[in-house]
């Protein structure tokens, strides 16, 4: 059983998975390099792991590779789009693109996107607008597994929201995180037959519990107790609430494949020269990582961190050395792309 994957041999695996699926080569590298990005930066359950997920998908019907994002309405400032339900990685890379272009010639611009799909990581979708001088924002709404804050059900998703700033040094400002636990983190643990830390879920009876197989009849808490529910609710809100698409409970539930999954996406772009000037944006934004890094560490701390910075680090290690691969976890996710009728025998 392989342990490590170079960058280049993570990316070839993505695309012969994506390309025994059917998937045409632009979308396969389209979806490839996310993947990667996303593991590159140690963030393994929405990096090349979650593989089985497009394959499962696209095996159902559920995701549609080939096709094209419809705009429904359009101006200056705004697109409102239908993803008809195709290869999410490629729909949200497109309307970031698209939004940045406009950016540039008006100053902001925002794209709601509904029919997408499962996007992974929302990091490199900001990346992208980082990268051409603008601040961006990203939202993803998804299955309602987490709990309300006082609440015992699964009312509202995981919710992931994201910003990239660029600075005046090599690397954007990158956030990227969910807005409540995440079932990844559960099933881990779960695989390694460890407890769970505090406040990442309770059981059937809504009392907190470290167990991973409470889930099961449970719920996922939001991150931060009323922070997290308020910013969750706020996705839903720029996702399903502005695309009038699925939010809440109306999301469909991340295990049924044979129905749409219905989710949403928004993403904004901001070009700091009609505002104070893009110089200005990532002189300050510089300013302000500096500050942190100047600023004295917590008791048990050796330095205060920026948003993204073990990310960063994570990823320069994992180029030199390659992207491990926990054997237990590689092996069920072969098993899952072999129930899906692909060769993984090169993979093993």
């Amino acid at each position: 059983m392989r342990e490590r994957l170079s960058s280049e041999e993570a990316h070839s695996f993505c695309e012969d998975m994506f390309q025994q699926l059917g998937v045409q080569s632009n979308e396969a590298g389209i979806c490839s390099r996310t993947l990667v990005q996303t593991s590159l930066r140690g963030v393994d359950s929405h990096g090349i792991l979650s593989m089985p997920i497009y394959a499962e998908r696209i095996c159902s019907g559920q995701m549609k590779p080939g096709g094209t994002v419809r705009v429904l309405r359009e101006s200056g400032a705004t697109l409102f789009c239908d993803g008809e339900h195709g290869l999410g990685p490629v729909l949200a890379m497109d309307i970031a693109e698209r939004v940045v272009d406009k950016a540039e010639e008006g100053g902001l611009a925002a794209a709601s996107l509904v029919n997408g799909n499962y996007v992974g990581a929302l990091a490199p979708y900001v990346e992208r607008i980082a990268d051409r001088g603008m601040l961006g924002i990203c939202a993803a709404n998804s299955t309602p597994r987490v709990a309300p804050h006082g609440g015992r059900q699964g009312v509202h998703g995981t919710n992931p929201l994201a910003y990239a700033v660029p600075s005046m040094g090599i690397e954007p400002l990158v956030f990227d995180a969910a807005t409540g636990h995440s079932a990844a983190r559960v099933g881990a643990a779960r695989e390694q037959g460890v407890p769970l830390e505090d406040g990442v879920l309770i059981d059937g009876e809504g009392l907190p519990s470290n167990d991973p197989e409470a889930l099961e009849g449970g719920a996922l808490l939001p991150v931060g107790g009323a922070l997290g529910y308020g910013l969750g609710l706020l996705v839903d809100l720029l996702c399903g609430g502005l695309g009038n698409g699925p939010c809440g409970i109306d999301v469909p539930p991340v295990s049924d494949l044979d129905s749409p999954y219905g989710c949403s996406f928004f993403i904004l772009a901001v070009n700091g020269d009609f505002f104070g000037g893009q110089e200005a944006l990532a002189e300050r934004c510089t300013f302000l990582l500096e500050t942190l890094h100047q600023s004295a560490p917590a008791q048990g701390q050796d330095r205060v961190r920026a948003p993204g910075e073990r990310s960063l680090k994570e990823r320069r290690v994992r180029i030199e050395q390659g992207i491990p691969l926990h054997p237990m976890r590689w092996q069920a996710t072969l098993e899952r792309l072999r129930r899906c009728d692909l060769t993984i025998d090169p993979w093993i």
